[in-house]
C-alpha cells in the first residue's frame, strides 16, 4: 500500500511537471516575440543615431528584424507592432535617400498591415500614411482614393480619417460647410517653436508672405481645390498667444487672404487663399527663424499702388523707412519674348536697389584686426548711392541706410515693390585660408561654380555647407525658371561689366589683386528679384593685407566708384544703339 501510494505520488508530481513545463513554453512564446522586438527596436534607436544611417543595408538589417518576428511568432501583438514598424523604417529611409522604390514599399506594407492588423491602435494612422504617400508620389490620386475610402469605412470618427480627407482636399460630409482650422486641443510639448507673426508683401507678378518664428522648425506644403489655397503645415510647432488669429486680408490679385492657427497640438497650419495661381515656392531662413513663401499670379496685376506695400499681421507697414521710386520701366509690354525685353526696347534703367549686406546684429564676417563686414558694406553702399543719384540721375532703393537687420527675404521684396530695375548686392568675402584674396562677382545660379562659391553662399545665407547641400532638390524648385527667364542674361552681362570694372579699379591701389571672376551659386537674398540681380564680393576680410586696405575711406571710395562704372557700362550697353538694333 506504501509503495503504491509512493508511485500515485510520483505520478502526480510528474503530471504536475509536465504541466509546469507546457504552461512555461506556451508563455514563453510572446516573451521570446517582446525579446525579439525588443532587440529590433533597439536596433533601430541606435541606427537613427549613427553615421551609419546613410547605409541602406543597415536600415534593411532592421527590416528583416521586425520581419523574423511577425514569421517566427505571428499571432502575438508583437507581430503587429513589427509590421507597423517595418513599414516606418521604409518611410525614414526614403525619407532620408529620397528613394522612390522606399516612399512605395513603405505605402505597400502600411496598407497590408491595416487589412492584416485592423484592430491595431496604428491602422488608422497607416491609412493615413498610405494615403500620403501615394499622393507625394507622383500625385497618385486613384490609390491615396482607395486608402481613403477605407478609413471611412472602417474608422469614420478617428482623426486620422479628418485629416487624410483635409490632405485630399475633400469637403466634409458632416457639415455644410468645411471646417475652420481647429485649435490646439492641449498644451504643445517644451521645446516646440513658436510662431509669431505672419507678414506679407505685394508687388507686381508675385506676393511674399514671411512666417516669423522663435526656433528651428520642419514644414510640409499642400495644394488644394475648389476653393484654391496652399497651406503649409509648421511641425512641432505652436503658435503664440499674440498671433493674430484673423485673417491677414491681401486682395491683390494673387492672394486673397492668409490665415493661420493652431492645427494640431504639435502643428500650426498657415493657408493661403488663393485669387490666381501660375507657382509658388517655399524654403526656410534662419537666424532669425522664419519660412518665406512666393506665389506667382497667372498673370500679374501690375503696378499699382495697392498691390506695393507690405502688408503685417501686426497692422504695421515693414522696413518704412525706404525712399519711393518711379514705377519701373521694365514693366511695359510688347517685343519679341525671345530676346530681352530690355534690349529689344533700349529701355533705361530708373531706379537702382542698392543692398549692403548683413547688419544689426548680423556683422558678417570679421577680420582678424575686428573689422566687420555691415560696416563696410553699408559705406560703400552710400558712397555707391551717391554717385548713382548724382551722376546717372537714377532712384535709389537702399534695402538698409544704418545699423540695422533686414532679413534676406525682404530685401528682393523691397527692391520689387519700390519698382528696382536693378538689384545690387553688396558683400566683402572672407576664407578659412587667410592668404585668400580677389575680387568676385555673383549671380544666382543652380549650383555653385566650385567648392569656394559654394562656401561664399553658404556664409552669406547663413547656414552650413552640409545644410546648403542638403536644399538640392529644394533648390532645384526654387529656381526651376531660372532657365526660362531672360533677366538671367542680364544678370551675366551686368556681372561682367562690374567685376571688370571692379579689377581694373582697384588694380594701382592694390596691384597683387586677384580677379576671381564671374561665378554661380545660390544666394537667397537674389531669389525672385525678376530684375537683373548680382552680388559682389570686393575683397576679403580675412586677409590681413586687404583688411587693412577696406578700412580706410580711400579704398571704399574706390570700390564704390568701380561699382557705379560697372553699373553705367551696363546700362550704355541697354541703348538701342549699343544693343545693334
Amino acid at each position: 500500500m506504501v509503495k503504491g501510494n509512493q508511485v500515485f505520488r510520483a505520478a502526480l508530481f510528474i503530471s504536475t511537471a509536465l504541466l509546469v513545463l507546457a504552461a512555461s513554453n506556451a508563455l514563453s512564446l510572446p516573451s521570446e516575440a517582446a525579446r525579439m522586438y525588443s532587440t529590433a527596436s533597439d536596433r533601430l534607436t541606435d541606427l537613427k543615431k549613427s553615421s551609419k544611417k546613410k547605409y541602406r543595408s543597415y536600415w534593411i538589417d532592421c527590416v528583416k528584424l521586425f520581419e523574423r518576428v511577425e514569421k517566427k511568432h505571428p499571432k502575438t501583438a508583437n507581430a503587429a507592432d513589427s509590421c507597423f514598424a517595418r513599414a516606418g523604417v521604409y518611410l525614414d529611409l526614403a525619407r532620408l535617400n529620397r528613394s522612390r522604390r522606399d516612399l512605395r514599399e513603405s505605402g505597400r506594407i502600411f496598407s497590408e498591415c491595416q487589412t492584416v492588423y485592423p484592430k491595431h491602435a496604428m491602422a488608422p494612422e497607416a491609412l493615413f500614411r498610405a494615403v500620403e504617400i501615394a499622393l507625394d508620389d507622383r500625385n497618385n490620386t486613384r490609390t491615396a482614393a482607395g486608402n481613403y475610402r477605407k478609413l471611412v469605412e472602417h474608422y469614420p470618427d478617428n482623426p486620422w480619417t479628418d485629416k487624410a480627407r483635409l490632405r485630399l482636399g475633400l469637403p466634409d460630409q458632416k457639415r455644410k460647410k468645411e471646417p475652420e482650422i481647429r485649435a490646439a486641443a492641449s498644451p504643445s510639448p517644451q521645446g516646440n517653436a513658436t510662431v509669431k507673426e505672419v507678414r506679407a508683401w505685394s508687388g507686381g507678378s508675385h506676393t511674399r508672405v514671411v512666417i516669423d518664428l522663435d526656433g528651428p522648425f520642419s514644414f510640409e506644403a499642400h495644394q488644394l481645390r475648389d476653393p484654391d489655397r496652399l497651406f503649409f503645415d509648421l511641425k512641432k510647432t505652436r503658435a503664440a498667444d499674440t498671433l493674430n488669429r484673423d485673417p491677414l486680408p491681401i486682395d491683390d490679385g494673387i492672394l486673397k487672404q492668409v490665415r493661420s492657427s493652431q492645427f494640431d497640438p504639435d502643428t500650426v497650419r498657415v493657408v493661403l487663399d488663393l485669387a490666381s495661381l501660375k507657382s509658388y515656392m517655399a524654403f526656410p531662413l534662419r537666424e532669425p527663424d522664419r519660412l518665406v513663401i512666393d506665389v506667382t499670379g497667372q498673370d500679374g496685376p501690375g503696378d499699382s499702388d495697392a498691390a506695393s506695400q507690405p502688408v503685417s499681421s501686426a497692422g504695421s507697414a515693414a522696413l518704412t523707412e525706404t525712399p519711393t521710386a518711379a514705377p519701373s520701366a521694365a514693366n511695359h509690354d510688347g517685343g519679341d519674348q525671345k530676346l530681352s525685353l530690355s534690349r529689344q526696347m533700349g529701355l533705361k534703367v530708373k531706379t537702382i536697389a542698392i543692398d549692403a549686406g548683413h547688419g544689426g546684429h548680423d556683422p558678417g564676417a570679421v577680420g582678424k584686426y575686428g573689422l566687420k563686414e555691415k560696416d563696410v558694406t553699408l559705406d560703400v553702399a552710400r558712397r555707391l548711392a551717391v554717385l548713382v543719384k548724382e551722376e546717372l540721375d537714377c532712384n535709389v532703393i537702399m534695402t538698409r541706410d544704418k545699423d540695422e537687420f533686414v532679413g534676406l527675404e525682404e530685401r528682393p521684396a523691397l527692391a520689387k515693390t519700390k519698382g528696382a530695375d536693378l538689384f545690387v548686392s553688396i558683400h566683402v568675402n572672407a576664407h578659412r585660408r587667410r592668404t585668400a584674396r580677389g575680387i568676385e562677382t555673383y549671380i544666382q545660379g543652380l549650383q555653385a561654380s566650385d567648392r569656394d562659391a559654394m562656401e561664399t553662399a553658404a556664409r552669406e545665407n547663413a547656414m552650413s555647407m552640409k545644410r546648403l547641400s542638403e536644399l538640392g532638390s529644394e533648390i532645384e524648385r526654387i529656381l526651376a525658371d531660372l532657365k526660362k527667364d531672360d533677366k538671367i542674361e542680364e544678370s551675366i552681362q551686368l556681372a561682367h561689366t562690374v567685376q571688370a570694372s571692379l579689377v581694373d579699379t582697384i588694380r594701382p591701389a592694390q596691384k597683387s589683386v586677384v580677379n576671381l571672376g564671374v561665378k554661380r551659386a545660390f544666394f537667397y537674398v537674389l531669389i525672385n528679384t525678376e530684375m537683373p540681380s548680382i552680388l559682389a564680393e570686393v575683397g576679403f576680410i580675412s586677409n590681413q593685407e586687404e583688411e587693412k586696405l577696406l578700412k580706410t575711406s580711400a579704398y571704399r571710395q574706390k570700390i564704390a566708384e568701380a561699382l557705379f562704372d560697372g553699373i553705367k557700362k551696363y546700362m550704355d550697353s541697354m541703348s538701342p544703339k549699343m544693343a545693334g538694333l
